[in-house]
């Protein structure tokens, strides 16, 4: 079943489209990582799917049903957009009392258990105001996710996270993901939207410019073997009539891409060693994941 499904969706500001006959598919258990940089369009696609923009044109289908002013399925919904708000003066759990009751609850036990789930233990009593930007973002999650939906939108979640409340919310939304909820996930950071995302969708200038599985990203990132030896134009004539695809790069070094020699850089040591160029360096280079970002944006610029 799709969850999200959006049909030519576009919406301007003024001559600026900030979303542009975008129609994108997200399946039931998913985790779509919806990838772009700072104002491609995100939050504007965030806020149609949550119905507080309204599209120019095109529609949106969550559930299964047409998004009108009739949805009735906003409780099967957890969202966090950009800033966590929350009222300033009251305190972690009085916030979260708050949302229970506006969310027409029934289990007072779901906000014990949201606060312990997101280590908020030590902060429930403390005003929402003095807590540092990583605990407001987890009351933020905690707002999300406190009574259990079955989809999840998250804008920029690990925003103010230190490296071990990013890794807590990977395991949670793949824990949250391996129950059945479905989760779109919006950043600008694609090192971590690789590490939890199954599909990812990339936008630039309010357009899908590409969307591919983890899997299918990993084979794309540009990969080759560096070489350095004593005298690298040598070096490059006796790989080539060895049959490599070796090339000298503007650092003076020997880039060699072949699919072998992926496989077994010892099998290029051996050679050179043997027409008296050993090498100095055998490095394997894997594109790193903000470089092929770059790329296809550019690519589709």
């Amino acid at each position: 079943m799709e969850i999200i499904k959006t049909t030519s969706l576009t919406k301007h500001f003024g001559t600026t489209p900030a979303s542009d006959n975008l129609s994108i598919h997200v399946k039931e258990g998913e985790i779509y990582g919806f990838l772009g940089l700072n104002g491609a369009g995100k939050t504007t696609l965030i806020r149609m799917l949550l119905g507080m923009i309204k599209p120019d044109q095109g529609d949106i289908h969550l559930f299964g049903k047409k998004l009108t002013p009739q949805f009735d399925q906003w409780n099967d919904i957890g969202y966090l957009v950009e800033t966590p708000y929350a009222y300033p003066n009251l305190s972690v759990i009085e916030n979260l009392k708050i949302y229970y009751k506006l969310r027409q609850l029934n289990n007072p036990a779901l906000i014990d258990a949201i606060i312990h789930k997101l280590k908020l233990t030590p902060y429930k009593d403390k005003k929402a105001k003095v807590l540092s930007l990583g605990n407001q973002q987890r009351l933020g999650l905690a707002k999300a996710l406190m009574h259990q939906p079955k989809l999840l939108i998250l804008d920029e979640p690990i925003n103010g996270l230190d490296p071990e409340g990013i890794v807590e919310v990977r395991e949670l939304l793949r824990d949250l993901a391996n129950q059945g909820s479905t989760i779109f996930l919006s950043s600008h950071i694609l090192g971590e939207i690789s590490k939890v995302a199954n599909r990812i969708g990339i936008i630039h200038e309010g357009k899908l410019v590409k969307e591919l599985t983890t899997n299918e990203l990993t084979d794309q990132l540009i990969k080759k073997i560096l070489v350095a030896t004593n005298n690298n134009a040598k070096a490059v004539q006796e790989l080539t009539a060895s049959g490599y695809k070796a090339v000298l790069t503007e650092e003076d070094e020997i880039a060699i891409t072949n699919k072998e020699a992926l496989s077994n850089p010892e099998e290029i040591s051996k050679l050179l060693v043997e027409r008296n160029l050993p090498p100095k360096q055998v490095y394997q280079f894997t594109e790193d994941l903000e470089m092929y970002f770059l790329r296809t944006i550019r690519h589709k610029a």
